[in-house]
Formats: structure tokens, C-alpha cells, sequence
């Protein structure tokens, strides 16, 4: 009896980490961070994103604009929960190489039906979806 208590509490704080989210992290931007290690204001954050929208006229910057959106998906489904925040791994794989070791059929097979522990629909959206798989597949970690 006591090892189903410990395994139930065990899946509840994995389910509780995988899906949990922290909402005061709403409307700020992780890579919105200046020399000192301090988060940039609000504003300047999104006049930053006016001028990469902007920026987004030829293939370069539709591309800039994908990993952007990839990396927005990213930070809103928690992915760095178990990811970490710069890819490096923590409960889950590291993904700074996973450009490497996955094709982009593999990569978007793992995100919609999971497996090995990663939880299958995180990312729904097919845009989002696209941008997310061609970002991971840039991850080569060179």
C-alpha cells in the first residue's frame, strides 16, 4: 500500500511540473535580458518585436519570424520545464543537438504523439507546430 502512495505521489508531482505554469512570467519575454542580468522593461520589449515583425519582408526574416514564434511556443507550453531554458536538459533531454540526432519527421512525431516520458498534443497549432519542429531542427548544437 505504501508503494502505491509513494508512486501516485511520484505521478502527480511529474504531471504537476510537466503542466504547470508560471503565470507571473505573463507578458515578459526570457530572452528580454540586458548586459547586468536584469530583465528589460516591457516596452522595449515590444518595440524589439515591431522591429523584427517588420524585419520579416523576405525569407531571412520570415525565418527570423518563425524562430521567434517557435521559441514563444516554447517558454508558453513550459517547455522548458523540462527542457531547460537554453535547451540544456533537465528532467527532460538536453535539446541543444536534436537537429542532429532527429529529423524534422521525427521531431514533430515526438511533440504530437510523445513518448519516453514527454507528453503527446503539447503544441496543437499546425503554424506553431511548423515553427517549432524547423527551430528544434536547426538545434545542431555547432
Amino acid at each position: 500500500m505504501k508503494k502505491f502512495w509513494i508512486l501516485m505521489s511520484f505521478a502527480m508531482v511529474l504531471v504537476l511540473g510537466a503542466c504547470g505554469g508560471n503565470s507571473s512570467d505573463e507578458g515578459t519575454d526570457p530572452d528580454a535580458v540586458d548586459e547586468t542580468g536584469t530583465e528589460q522593461s516591457e516596452e522595449s520589449t515590444e518595440e524589439s518585436t515591431e522591429e523584427e515583425s517588420s524585419s520579416e519582408e523576405g525569407d531571412s526574416g520570415a525565418a527570423a519570424g518563425d524562430a521567434q514564434l517557435a521559441q514563444e511556443v516554447y517558454q508558453q507550453n513550459n517547455c522548458m520545464g523540462c527542457h531547460g531554458q537554453n535547451l540544456e536538459g533537465g528532467s527532460g533531454p538536453a535539446l541543444t543537438d536534436v537537429g542532429s540526432r532527429l529529423s524534422e519527421d521525427e521531431i514533430r512525431t515526438r511533440i504530437e504523439e510523445g513518448g519516453d516520458g514527454m507528453p503527446a498534443g503539447l503544441v496543437t497549432d499546425e503554424e506553431e507546430l511548423d515553427a517549432v519542429v524547423q527551430w528544434l531542427s536547426s538545434q545542431t548544437g555547432e
